[in-house]
């Protein structure tokens, strides 16, 4: 399987891809950049950078392959002599809300952004495939869902519990990590204190 990723069509594909997904990641990077925190704290990370920065590479990988599948569908469609936007209304709603999460992400410091990322990160995943089976009647590969799941409890728990987006978005979470903060500013203060009594007792 190595051999086969390694093989020059394949890694010049991985390559656009790698491309058409950072220069998109960059973008949202340098407009969040352009709007400070929420309640920025002392040591604490914020802003959209690290494993957040990593979620909007996901959902920018996310809306590339959601075209493709849509563009090959028009395709199918084209050479059956009619296209039916009924069967492409779901890849269109989709990739409508994953612009709509990236415009949260960047443009927006209010707990909201996270309640309303977690709610889409559900609906274009695990909802919209249960739906695409049911109403659409599409054979759902059950690997597929287990997958749309897993990535979606995994962000959800980071957004629920990370500092960095408590930080930079304001959420109830931010208050224990003011007094985590706070401690430590203390504690910090308490050993500098220390060290000053111990260098007032040597001389």
């Amino acid at each position: 399987m190595l051999s086969n990723l390694l093989q020059p069509d394949v890694l010049m594909v991985m390559g656009i891809l790698a491309i058409l997904v950072a220069c998109p990641t960059y973008f949202v990077y340098a407009l969040a950049r352009t709007k400070p925190a929420a309640r920025p704290i002392p040591h604490f990370p914020h802003g959209v950078e690290g494993w957040l920065l990593l979620f909007v590479a996901t959902v920018i990988l996310s809306i590339i392959l959601t075209l493709i599948d849509a563009a090959n569908a028009i395709n199918i469609m084209r050479e059956e002599g009619s296209i039916s936007w009924f069967v492409l209304s779901p890849s269109l709603v989709i990739i409508g809300l994953y612009f709509y999460c990236l415009w949260l992400i960047a443009r927006k410091r209010e707990a909201s952004v996270v309640r309303q990322t977690i709610v889409i990160l559900w609906v274009v995943g695990p909802i919209a495939l249960l739906l695409l089976s049911l109403v659409f009647d599409v054979a759902v590969d059950n690997n597929t869902v287990i997958r749309s799941c897993v990535y979606a409890c995994i962000w959800t728990l980071y957004f629920l519990f990370s500092k960095r987006v408590a930080c930079t978005y304001g959420t109830k979470a931010v208050d224990s990590y003011v007094k985590i903060a706070l401690q430590m500013a203390e504690a910090q203060k308490a050993v500098k204190e220390k060290e000053q009594a111990k260098d007032q007792k040597k001389k």
